[in-house]
């Protein structure tokens, strides 16, 4: 039992160190890294609750693992045994680090397809980083006009002098 509960304190730090990072990306004007932070911590969060699908099936006998995929290889590649899900899925139910990784590259690749969706679903019609109006902090005198406050570099979240309004009063 207290090998679980370890794990288990274990889980829980990552969650609270996932979460703290998140903050300081938003603190830091990165919206998007907090983000990634936040799903992750909800990630973690789902493996303490849910338990994976994998845990209570009885894995094939290493022996005949070894058997299928020796017969395998006369035809296959490695590569291309490995590709196949109930494969890589017998596998990583004798080898944890390899579920592991199973488990993140999926999380990654939904990720990654989320990411693609919200890409091609952008408007397009306007490529502005910063309206005027929608943070004090960068407001010119003219908030309000869609345009372009440069990053500052090294400064997330810091934006320049107004290069549409260079002379505006209170865009200093």
């Amino acid at each position: 039992m207290p090998a679980v509960s370890s794990q288990l304190a274990e889980r829980f730090d990552k969650v609270r160190e996932l979460v703290d990072v998140a903050e300081m990306y938003a603190a830091d004007g990165a919206p998007l890294s907090a983000m990634q932070n936040l799903v992750d911590a909800i990630a973690t969060i789902r493996r303490i609750i849910e338990p994976a699908s994998g845990q209570n099936q009885q894995p094939m006998p290493l022996e005949r693992l070894v058997e299928v995929m020796e017969g395998a290889l006369r035809r296959r590649t490695p590569e291309e045994i490995a590709a196949v899900p109930w494969i890589a899925e017998a596998i990583g139910l004798h080898c944890p680090a390899i579920r592991a990784q199973g488990e993140v590259a999926a999380l990654a690749e939904r990720q990654h397809r989320a990411a693609l969706a919200e890409w091609i679903s952008r408007d397009w019609t306007c490529l502005c980083v910063v309206s005027c109006d929608e943070d004090p902090a960068t407001a010119c005198s003219l908030s309000g006009q869609q345009h372009v406050h440069p990053a500052i570099p090294g400064h997330p979240g810091a934006y320049g002098p107004c290069p549409v309004h260079p002379d505006a009063p209170g865009d200093r």
